[in-house]
């Protein structure tokens, strides 16, 4: 054995062996890492779990209200960093870019969401694993009590209102030919539906019903029926990292287990309830 490997096996420095001798045998630092049998081992060497994720919304003004992101990916992240003890790094990975980013190590994972009956390149390659996260949801529309509106071909013309992370959103009220307004977070676009500077908000149906349970969401809880795909969160990892896939399957059975879910979006919705509060701390324009 070469001195330099004894000295790393000594001093408890397995991982950095590995990589080492990867690169004498010609293998990537990443295959080597994935032949140890322990998850995440790249990322433990490094000391941080990054993340890619598909939108991070830009940082707020300085002095500006501190507000709740639209997705729940940051926290989703930060949980499984404790759960390995890592400190996390979250960036903004483009779709196109997946499949290299998890290939050449520049993300330990990523986020995604997997639309019913649409395929996508960056899920759909076969050197990328898939994981279900446990969360579905597609876009509930949030509108006055009193209004008019119950089909959704009388939306064509309104304003209609959502966080610009929210894509699929975009997509529907698009569709029906709304004018779409975004706006960085969701609580900013449901302070416009609260003003009347938007006739309908839209947030994930699987929030919608927690944020109701707010007594002062009672004049805001008409709806439209479901319409559009189901958008499923995925975790992505390189499929040749079995350790790490099977890791992260096992803890995502746990998450559904102890309704990790649920409680982060009744949290999600009390705090995107709180923002909005904050704002309107004088009764809105519609009494």
């Amino acid at each position: 054995m070469k001195p330099w490997l004894r000295f790393l096996l000594r001093c408890g420095r397995p991982a950095l062996a590995l990589a080492a001798l990867a690169g004498l045998l010609g293998m990537s630092a990443p295959a080597a890492a994935q032949s140890s049998g322990q998850p995440f081992t790249q990322a433990r060497e490094r000391g941080v779990l990054v993340v890619g994720v598909p939108y991070l919304a830009p940082p707020a003004a300085a002095g500006a209200k501190v507000r709740t992101p639209e997705r729940l990916d940051t926290v989703l992240a930060e949980r499984l960093g404790e759960r390995l003890g890592l400190p996390v790094k979250v960036v903004q990975v483009e779709p196109q870019q997946r499949a290299a980013a998890l290939a050449d190590g520049t993300v330990d994972l990523l986020l995604a969401d997997r639309i019913a009956g649409q395929s996508d390149a960056g899920l759909d390659d076969p050197n990328v694993a898939l994981v279900p996260a446990g969360y579905q949801a597609r876009p509930k529309a949030v509108i006055r009590s009193d209004t008019a509106l119950r089909r959704w071909s009388q939306v064509k013309g309104r304003s209609v209102c959502m966080s610009s992370a929210a894509f699929q959103a975009q997509a529907l009220a698009a569709h029906w030919g709304a004018t779409v307004r975004t706006f960085r977070v969701p609580s900013d676009a449901l302070v416009a539906v609260r003003e009347g500077a938007c006739d309908i908000g839209l947030i994930d149906d699987a929030a919608w019903g927690p944020l109701m349970q707010f007594p002062e969401w009672k004049k805001f809880s008409a709806t439209l029926p479901a319409d559009g795909p189901v958008a499923e969160r995925v975790w992505l990892a390189r499929a040749g990292d079995e350790a790490s896939v099977r890791w992260l399957a096992a803890a995502m059975q746990q998450w559904r287990q102890q309704g990790a879910w649920q409680a982060m979006v009744r949290k999600w919705a009390r705090d995107v309830a709180f923002d909005v509060y904050l704002d309107q701390e004088v009764p809105d324009c519609h009494g």
